[in-house]
């Protein structure tokens, strides 16, 4: 930039004092004209147009090396990188000294880099010389030969190397922070949070603006499972720029989190005003308040923004969603089949979602319908197989959802497609639990897991299905292989929580590690229901009853009251001795069990009739909560 302002100043005073020149002579008011047209070429991205325009700058003043380099960079974008790299070095034979020529060493890296390291690095360290040597002179030095020298490095492993590099920018100048922030940017890509930590620290220690830097560090910490230190990394973004889309969205999801309604609400409505793509932002905002558990404020949000934005379908996909969790089915019907097929990506998941409330509402011939044609058009997308069983689950169809997946996961299997076939399979073994064939989804799924051990879905299908089976124990070692496997699976650790809290009287190490696994599962998940319940029900068990229920309250909250959390909830209430809010939650629990499918809603009406029964009979007969005609009675 320092050279390029130089350049232009004596390109303009030299277009502007000089007289008519010779023949065959420079004509600098020719070269910036044509400079200035490759400018506006660029602004467009159209690098063909530019390089034109240079070569016709550089016949116009043959000895300026900043066009020359200007030409060379310009001949690279379009793929020219033998004439490109000989206009470099044309442009350091003219001005081995100027900021044109670190521009030149840097791109000649660039070109050199996939083919031959060692030049590469040559190349960054004459420009590293150039720049020192300003540096030397008072002026500020380009950090991108640095940087680029730093990252080159890490990738041929010599880290020490690297770091030597990015304490020798720091010496040339003390406040730059452009090293630092790319190599932690070069190990967040590499997903190794704890090393990209290091240097992203140092990067906004040198500069407490670098808003790039505090991005790149809530990622890290977000990944670390380090919330209150994503927060103030998001909050140090905001404070450098107001409007920056990511950090709106993440700060706002944190406030959502944190219960911050307010703040949560004044971000997320800035984030779609600050991102380029409104409807799309628009539905992340509405996806945030769902997660939350806020259906009424998803739709709110989301509807104000198809007045303004049209019929976006992924704001009529995230409409219907939002109307699907408040059980406006007919409303939501509405909503997702307004999504065309040519609406491209959000049609497949539009048309799950149709079928789901089709088949809430008792259309089960719809459903069938809605499903058809993605199906013929993708006949491999495992989220329409299971929105075709669950569509006859409901229709009291069991078996026939059953082998749909059955035979959806063998085509899939014999095309080596093993991800999609694993899914398809613990779709169906949830399937055969729910239908009350536990001990053949064991049996079904076992050599499934033996042949591929690693399988994560599978196996953890296979821990639901000898839990649903009652062989704990069995259950419980799956999951542990699972965690050997995958150690950060929210997911598992939750399972495996709940099952360490199966007996009536636990052992204390028992009740701490089930504590301990669910806390855990909750860090690497904070709004998963299940995380919620399994921390809930810890707390429960230890006798902190206002914590259980202040988990299990969210938990059911963020799951749209599901029957299972309300149940969960009615528990923890009457271990507490609230019988009177125990009843209230099973009751809320009978009226949800009817969104599940026919078999599980009338296994569920049956537990919780038996839990409300012994609610109500440790509820006191008369209090200061009981109304007259409730004491009457």
């Amino acid at each position: 930039m320092r050279a390029l302002r130089a350049f232009l100043g004596a390109l303009t005073a030299a277009a502007l004092t000089a007289p008519p020149p010779p023949a065959r002579a420079a004509d600098p008011g020719s070269a910036l004209a044509h400079y200035l047209a490759a400018r506006r070429c660029q602004e467009v991205e159209d690098w063909r147009c530019a390089a034109g325009e240079l070569d016709r700058a550089v016949a116009a003043d043959p000895g300026s090396a900043e066009l020359r380099v200007a030409l060379a960079e310009a001949l690279a974008a379009v793929g020219e990188r033998e004439r490109a790299a000989a206009e470099a070095r044309r442009a350091v034979a003219l001005d081995a000294a100027a900021g044109s020529a670190t521009r030149a060493h840097v791109l000649l890296a660039q070109l050199a880099r996939a083919r031959d390291r060692a030049g590469a690095a040559l190349e960054l360290r004459q420009a590293i010389r150039v720049e020192a040597a300003a540096a030397a002179e008072g002026e500020v030095p380009d950090p991108e030969p640095w940087v680029l020298l730093a990252v080159l490095y890490l990738e041929g492993g010599d880290e020490a190397a690297a770091l030597r590099t990015v304490d020798d920018l720091a010496a040339h100048a003390p406040g730059e922070s452009a090293a630092q922030r790319e190599v932690g940017r070069w190990w967040v890509e590499r997903r190794q949070p704890r090393r990209a930590e290091r240097h992203l620290r140092r990067a906004v220690q040198a500069d407490p603006d670098d808003a790039d830097a505090w991005t790149l560090l809530a990622r890290v910490h977000e990944a670390m499972g380090r919330s209150p230190e994503v927060k103030d990394d998001l909050d140090a973004v905001l404070r450098v720029r107001p409007d920056d889309p990511e950090a709106l969205l993440g700060r706002g999801r944190a406030a959502l989190l944190d219960g911050e309604l307010e703040r949560a609400r004044d971000l997320l409505e800035r984030y779609p005003r600050a991102a380029r793509d409104r409807a799309g932002a628009g539905a992340e905002v509405a996806a945030a308040w769902l997660a939350a558990g806020r259906p009424e404020d998803a739709l709110q949000a989301v509807r104000a923004l198809l007045a303004e934005e049209g019929p976006d379908a992924r704001l009529l996909l995230a409409e219907g969603r939002a109307l699907q969790r408040l059980r406006r089915w007919a409303e939501a019907a509405r909503a997702l089949e307004k999504v065309r097929a040519q609406d491209g990506a959000p049609w497949v998941p539009a048309r799950a979602a149709l079928a789901d409330v089709l088949a809430r509402e008792g259309r089960h011939a719809d459903a069938a319908r809605a499903l058809a044609a993605p199906l013929r058009a993708f006949p491999g997308d495992v989220r329409l197989h299971v929105a075709r069983a669950a569509a006859l689950e409901r229709a009291g169809r069991s078996g026939e959802a059953a082998a749909e997946l059955a035979r959806a996961a063998d085509e899939r299997a014999a095309l080596d497609e093993h991800d999609a076939a694993d899914a398809l399979r613990a779709a169906r073994a949830a399937v055969l639990c729910r239908a009350g064939r536990a001990e053949e989804a064991l049996a079904w799924l076992s050599p499934a897991v033996a042949a591929r051990p690693r399988a994560s879905a599978l196996r953890l299908a296979l821990a639901d299905a000898a839990e649903t089976a009652d062989v704990p124990q069995r259950a419980e070692a799956e999951l542990r292989v699972l965690l050997a496997l995958e150690p950060e699976r929210a997911d598992a650790l939750a399972r495996l929580a709940r099952l360490r809290l199966r007996g009536p009287a636990e052992p204390p190490e028992a009740l701490a590690e089930a504590e301990r696994l669910a806390r855990r599962a909750l860090d690497l998940d904070p709004r998963a229901p299940e995380a919620l319940e399994a921390v809930g029900r810890a707390l429960s068990a230890r006798g902190d009853h206002a914590g259980a229920e202040a988990a299990l309250t969210r938990a059911a909250a963020v799951a749209g009251g599901a029957a299972r959390f309300e149940e969960a909830l009615g528990d923890a209430l009457l271990a507490g001795g609230r019988a009177r809010e125990a009843a209230a939650a099973f009751r809320r629990a009978l009226a949800r069990a009817q969104d599940e499918i026919p078999a599980v809603a009338a296994r569920m009406r049956v537990a919780l009739a038996v839990k409300l029964r012994s609610a109500e009979a440790r509820t006191p007969a008369a209090g200061p909560a009981l109304d007259p005609g409730q004491r009457r009675r």
